[in-house]
């Protein structure tokens, strides 16, 4: 009898550790949504709730070849051109503690009276600390705008 409860007991630790685990597929699909999310935060310009996503080493390298970091970032997020940012072929490839998103993104962006469409191709890099996936790095690896 007391074989028997030692095992049970061992059985219920090791299932215990076994759930709290999360999964590889948990994982990528939980980054899939919050890839989205971060940009459907970009369009509210809310950059309260964009700063615990962003990690404080934030590296954005645009198509263009400009580089900045957060902070100059969130300037731009902050002034709201953004009517809308769509992913989608969003792909991740897990590391213990890394993520490596990559994906195209639709944007379109207030610009005076008229609207920019373009389209782009993307490297994301987030990284888990503070008991969280913070994106680390954005780079357009391809840029196409529409004709106006």
């Amino acid at each position: 009898m007391k074989r028997n409860y030692i095992v049970f007991s061992l059985l219920l630790l090791l299932s215990n550790v076994l759930m709290a685990q999360p999964s590889a597929s948990s994982d990528s699909s939980y980054l899939i949504t919050l890839n989205q999310q971060i940009d459907d935060l970009v369009v509210r310009r809310d950059t309260n709730s964009l700063d615990k996503l962003y990690a404080v080493d934030f590296v954005f390298s645009h198509g263009s070849g400009r580089i900045e970091g957060k902070q100059g970032w969130f300037k731009s997020v902050a002034k709201g051109n953004f009517i809308a940012r769509n992913h989608d072929s969003v792909t991740v490839e897990l590391h213990p503690a890394l993520a490596v998103v990559r994906g195209k993104l639709a944007v379109q962006k207030k610009n005076g009276d008229k609207t920019d469409r373009y389209h782009l191709k993307y490297v994301r890099v987030f990284a888990y600390r503070e008991k969280q996936w913070q994106l680390l790095s954005h780079i357009t690896t391809f840029e196409y705008h529409e004709p106006s």
